[in-house]
């Protein structure tokens, strides 16, 4: 598994070409390689990634000869390049002229578009040597410019030559340049940054699964004690309707800073265990607001910075069209919290339904 996590198994994929000559000789295929091996180790200087950083590099399926690259290929090599997460290119004319770097660019880009993730920010091109022909369209940006990317050629006697070059067919000369050392300042914020992406989707991804769930979906129902029967009976309706309620009372009025506090405190607590919170609206919209504000925007915030869950905030309207006042209805969408009509008999489906809503708007793009 990537240090980046599901769904990746490789962090890096390196795409390069040999640079074969007809006779079959290689011209930087052991350069790459020994660059790749530097780059890895000046990665792993990290200590988060020393032991689970996964690089990937083509050396054992390639031909060596043929007009056809593509006539060797295995479903393995086709399955790692599209496990990777970012990929880097070794930018020189005999890539641009490669047929197989341009169907492993093909595959890499195409799973990206399965995954719904988006590849601004996720490839890095390392130009090896000066080039002149135009570049694949998915190395340009809006403007149809050249990605930036990182200079890692030198002049040496007049001609380019990529660094740590000792010669034709020869490996990388051992070293750590500032050039090297450029790229590894880019690359592990991008894993970091990628790596924290992949968490918060499975986060919600799995938010969405329990909104959903036939049974065991909890609901935080906050109310006021002066209004215990209205609390009651909007408890017993979610119950009854295979809903877990808690509290098991609504909250007592507290006067004492300190007991304000610990009351606050064990709500938050409890909250970070729920999957949506539903704050009693009655005729006391003064008491809606406050709730609005405390219950449904800060402690609600607190819970979420604990749990790593959406809890999902509706507003139990059991009175009607008096207390869903032009400002109050505004407020509520600005602390993204959704009316809810309770004001029928049989009021609990519409729990469900927007429980659902909630998972749809949550579920990752295919």
């Amino acid at each position: 598994m990537a240090h980046v996590g599901f769904p990746f198994a490789h962090d890096l994929f390196v795409s390069y070409s040999h640079g074969s000559d007809r006779a079959g000789k290689t011209y930087f295929q052991s350069w790459s390689a020994g660059f790749v091996e530097a780059l890895k180790d000046e990665l792993k200087i990290d200590r988060k990634l020393r032991d689970t950083l996964d690089v990937f590099l083509d050396t054992d399926h390639r031909p060596g000869l043929g007009v056809d690259p593509m006539s060797a290929l295995t479903d393995q090599l086709e399955d790692n390049i599209r496990d990777s997460a970012l990929l880097m290119v070794l930018m020189s004319e005999d890539y641009l002229a490669s047929s197989w770097c341009t169907k492993e660019r093909e595959w890499w880009y195409t799973q990206q578009e399965k995954h719904g993730l988006p590849v601004d920010g996720r490839i890095a091109v390392v130009n090896i040597l000066p080039t002149r022909e135009p570049w694949p369209a998915e190395f340009l940006d809006k403007g149809n410019n050249r990605l930036p990317g990182f200079t890692f050629h030198q002049k040496i006697a007049d001609t380019d030559r990529p660094i740590g070059w000792i010669g034709p067919g020869e490996g990388f000369k051992s070293q750590s340049p500032l050039e090297l050392l450029s790229i590894v300042s880019q690359l592990i914020p991008r894993l970091n940054e990628l790596k924290a992406l992949l968490k918060e989707r499975e986060s919600t991804k799995e938010d969405a699964t329990r909104l959903t769930a036939p049974s065991n979906r909890t609901l935080y129902l906050h109310g006021r004690a002066d209004q215990i029967k209205i609390w009651d009976k909007a408890g017993l309706a979610l119950t009854d309707s295979g809903y877990s309620v808690v509290p098991g009372e609504p909250d007592a009025i507290k006067c004492d800073p300190q007991d304000i506090n610990k009351v606050r405190e064990q709500r938050v607590e409890l909250l970070s265990t729920c999957d949506a919170l539903l704050l009693l609206g009655t005729a006391d919209g003064r008491a809606l607001d406050a709730d609005l504000v405390v219950v449904g925007k800060h402690d609600r915030q607190s819970a979420r910075a604990r749990s790593n869950r959406l809890l999902p905030c509706g507003l139990l309207n059991t009175v009607g069209s008096t207390i869903a006042t032009p400002v109050r209805n505004a407020t509520a969408r600005i602390f993204q919290a959704d009316w809810i009509d309770g004001t029928e008999e049989n009021w609990t489906p519409r729990v469900g339904q927007w429980l659902k809503e909630k998972s749809a708007q949550l579920e990752p793009r295919p």
